[in-house]
This record gives structure tokens, C-alpha cells and sequence, in this order.
């Protein structure tokens, strides 16, 4: 198993195929890549594509990142925040079924890039969702006692990405789907990650298989994400100096 970690935003490239109209929309947070070897011979080739999104707590109290801060490095660490820090560690989250998956958003460009490559491609992007073990379930920080979780009856939870769509059909543009909502009608997915991995993407019963031939657009898939966060940045860069004018 071979792991790596894709920061550093280095690479901007474009395909052939993709021009003059480069689409920049992140498609994925994680890859899985399956190669089948007989003997030493490569027979077979699949992907699996991860979108990853996470419940927000019912008071929205979620630290969204920091584009620019990325960019100044290690440097961030001295543009501090007037109120004392020590503030921000006394907060409590709850989560029901009414919470909202907030990065998620009806019509928006990333969920019409995800069909898009699902519908050319084949079925290759999934979504991973981040809940707490259970829901409902409320947490104050800092702990006063440690916790142990066993058997968590949530957790990460793996849809077909048309299930979350079809959810989002429900919604005015611009709106993100609750807990209760990707639930009931992602019901016929709704798998641990760890049954998408082990039990259902080895198996061939989900992502897509591939051959040197469509190596391009999968090396692309890869490297989509990371191009969309240079162009953002240098978009909100620009406007950012604009506005000092």
C-alpha cells in the first residue's frame, strides 16, 4: 500500500482533451487506486474516488479554511487574533438529525462536475461523510473525561453520489442537505468506509476499472482539486487588491 500526500499546489497543468475550456472543480479528497498483478504481470487497474464532507454542528460553529493562510505558511502562526486563544477551547457542538452537511450545496459547480465525470467517466466519486459515532450527540471541549468508542453506530459513512444528488433535488439552489435527509434516501448506500473499501471497491462491486488508455483523464482526476484551489486563491487575490484601491 502506497500512500501521498498531494499538498504543495505545484501542479497546474492541463490535458490535451480539456482544452480551451479547462474545468477547475474538485471532483475528490481521496483516491484509491487497485492494481491486480498476476505473477508480475499488470492485469487489471481500478479507482475509486472519495468526496469528503462533514456534519456541521447545529450552531454552524465550524472554522472554514484559510486559503490565504495557507498560503503564508508557517508565517500564519503570527497573525494572531485579538481575543485570547485560550477562549476558543471552551465550546461545546451538537449534532441531530437536522444538522446540515454545510460544504454541500444544491446546484452548485462541484456537485454538477461530480456528475458530469460520474456520467463520461463511469461511477468513480462517492461521498464520504464525517458524523460523530452516533447522532444525536452533544460534546463540550476541553474534555473532562476521556472517551472510548467501541462500536460507533455513525461515524464515516460512505453514499453513491446520485443518492446525495437526489437529495439536493429537494432543495432551492444554494441550500445543503441535512443529516435526516442524505439518510433516508441514500438508504440503499449509507456503508462504513470501511465496507466500501474492503468489501464492495475490491470486490469490483463499486469505482471503475481503467486502462492505459484513459491513464490521462485519471491523472487528472487527481491533480483537478489542486487547480481549482490556485485559481480560487489567485481570483480572491485579485479582488482583495481591487478593493485596497
Amino acid at each position: 500500500m502506497d500512500t501521498h500526500n498531494i499538498g504543495g499546489l505545484r501542479r497546474i497543468g492541463r490535458p490535451h482533451w480539456d482544452l480551451p475550456f479547462g474545468r477547475r472543480w474538485e471532483t475528490a479528497d481521496i483516491a484509491v487506486l487497485v492494481f491486480i498483478y498476476r505473477h508480475e504481470t499488470l492485469i487489471a487497474k481500478k479507482i475509486g474516488l472519495l468526496q469528503s464532507k462533514r456534519l456541521y454542528p447545529d450552531n454552524n460553529d465550524v472554522d472554514d479554511e484559510d486559503e490565504v493562510g495557507f498560503l503564508y505558511g508557517m508565517n500564519a502562526f503570527i497573525r494572531r487574533e485579538n481575543a485570547q486563544a485560550i477562549g476558543a477551547l471552551h465550546r461545546e457542538f451538537s449534532f441531530g438529525e437536522s444538522c446540515v452537511y454545510g460544504a454541500i450545496h444544491s446546484g452548485s459547480d462541484q456537485v454538477k462536475s461530480i456528475d458530469t465525470l460520474n456520467r463520461d467517466f463511469g461511477k468513480a466519486v462517492y461521498y464520504l461523510l464525517y458524523n460523530p459515532h452516533k447522532v444525536p450527540f452533544s460534546i463540550s471541549y476541553p474534555l473532562r473525561e476521556r472517551i472510548r468508542i467501541d462500536q460507533p453506530a455513525v461515524g464515516c459513512r460512505v453514499f453513491d453520489a446520485d443518492h446525495v444528488h437526489q437529495a439536493l433535488a429537494e432543495l432551492n439552489e444554494g441550500e445543503a442537505p441535512t443529516y435526516e435527509m442524505v439518510k433516508r434516501i441514500g438508504a440503499a448506500s449509507d456503508w462504513p468506509l470501511e465496507t466500501w473499501a474492503a468489501d464492495l471497491l475490491l470486490t469490483c462491486q463499486v469505482g471503475q476499472q481503467f486502462d492505459a488508455s484513459r491513464d490521462d483523464r485519471v491523472r487528472y482526476f487527481l491533480n483537478a482539486g489542486l487547480v481549482r484551489s490556485v485559481r480560487r486563491l489567485r481570483y480572491r487575490l485579485r479582488c482583495q487588491k481591487a478593493d485596497c484601491r
